[in-house]
């Protein structure tokens, strides 16, 4: 007889509200490569379902550190060009409160693995967009009242 195990972990959660044009949320920005290397820089991102991939904007790039392995079209709903590639990593995390908790905890991001992502050097009220290829392993849920949650993990 074949059966089956199914072990449930719990999942982490962004929850929000967003201003009726765009959801922003705070992510943490990872260099590519070593697992035990946590350098990161947390700034904004923008959700962005329109997106197929994510990019990362040329402040983040310049704290990291971040080398360009080279150029690829990139298609907008603007434009169409070759802009640099970087591999970097995307940390989130939960910030939903814990009840059982009388303290505040440190919560590390759950870390996505390595990103290949456009750059771009528009000023903008974010640093990063998440797109289709980051957001399609989570779930996302919009409500009319203005509230988000992005689960993931």
């Amino acid at each position: 007889m074949n059966q089956s195990i199914w072990v449930s972990f719990p999942m982490q959660a962004i929850e929000g509200r967003h201003d009726g044009r765009k959801i922003l949320l705070p992510v943490h920005i990872l260099r590519p490569g070593h697992a035990l290397d946590l350098t990161s820089v947390e700034v904004m991102a923008l959700l962005d379902t329109g997106a197929t991939t994510s990019g990362i904007g040329e402040p983040v790039i310049n704290k990291l550190g971040l080398i360009s392995y080279g150029k690829k079209r990139l298609k907008s709903a603007r434009e169409e060009s070759f802009v640099p590639y970087y591999l970097f990593k995307i940390g989130l995390c939960d910030n939903r409160a814990d009840p059982s908790r009388d303290m505040p905890s440190i919560k590390l991001p759950y870390i996505f693995p390595e990103t290949d992502g456009f750059s771009w050097s528009h000023a903008t009220d974010f640093q990063v967009i998440l797109g289709m290829d980051v957001l399609r392993k989570c779930d996302l849920n919009s409500m009319r009242d203005g509230r988000w949650v992005l689960t993931f993990g």
